[in-house]
């Protein structure tokens, strides 16, 4: 289910910079922003630790039941054993969010964040950052994306096991916006390696779904919507 694990990043050369206020930081600042890559990327690796047994069992049993003859299926029996494993994978979610959120909770360090990015080259840390990010996103779109259509057909308990499983992308959300407001660059990248992995319109999609793609734009963040270019995001987003 490690869906980022194999991706390079890639950086890309400084283009000339047209705008007038860039932002330089100074090597104490750079070095500040290195640890925080460091620590932000360990609470998202923790986070991959903690949420990936549960996911695993949510996409087998949904993909049990899809096998199952429907009038064989125990609808009840499947949301009861699911609803808790949705419950505490939102959890880890929303916890990881408040650890990110709480490196930076007088919102400082996210006021000098938005330097420019384009004439950066992304860091090792940020490359570390930026993966362990496309893979929670990745895992955690792609699970609930899986297995909504898995059990669709069932009249009881798809539409209750889809709305708890789509409550696990508001968290998901905030935590890429909390380390795109301190790490505005890193979004970038996330969006680049989940175009990369055919994954960038699955996202966009849900994202707009849940009108949260125009709340990124209004941050800011719209970077991450743009990293599905080509055959493989439009494949996904039909």
């Amino acid at each position: 289910m490690s869906s980022g694990a194999a991706v390079e990043v890639q950086t890309q050369e400084a283009p000339h910079n047209t705008e007038e206020h860039v932002t330089e930081l100074s090597p104490e600042e750079l070095e500040a922003e290195k640890k925080l890559c460091v620590e932000m990327a360990k609470i998202i690796e923790h986070a991959l630790d903690r949420i990936h047994p549960f996911l695993k069992i949510i996409s087998e049993e949904c993909d049990k039941a899809s096998k199952t003859p429907k009038d064989e299926v125990d609808e009840e029996a499947l949301v009861n054993k699911l609803r808790p494993l949705i419950e505490e994978a939102t959890k880890i979610l929303h916890e990881t969010h408040g650890a990110i959120k709480g490196m930076d909770p007088e919102g400082k360090a996210a006021n000098k964040a938005q330097r420019n990015y384009d004439d950066h080259n992304a860091t090792e840390e940020e490359q570390r950052l930026a993966k362990g990010l496309c893979e929670l996103t990745g895992d955690v779109t792609n699970t609930i994306q899986e297995a909504k259509e898995k059990i669709k057909d069932l009249p009881k308990a798809g539409p209750q096991l889809g709305a708890m499983m789509d409550l696990l992308t508001d968290p998901l959300f905030q935590i890429l916006a909390a380390v795109g407001l301190l790490l505005n660059g890193v979004l970038t990248l996330v969006g680049n390696l989940l175009g990369a992995l055919g994954l960038g319109g699955i996202l966009k999609n849900l994202l707009a779904g849940l009108g949260l793609d125009k709340i990124l734009k209004s941050l800011g963040l719209g970077k991450l919507l743009g990293g599905g270019k080509g055959g493989k995001d439009e494949k996904n987003e039909k």
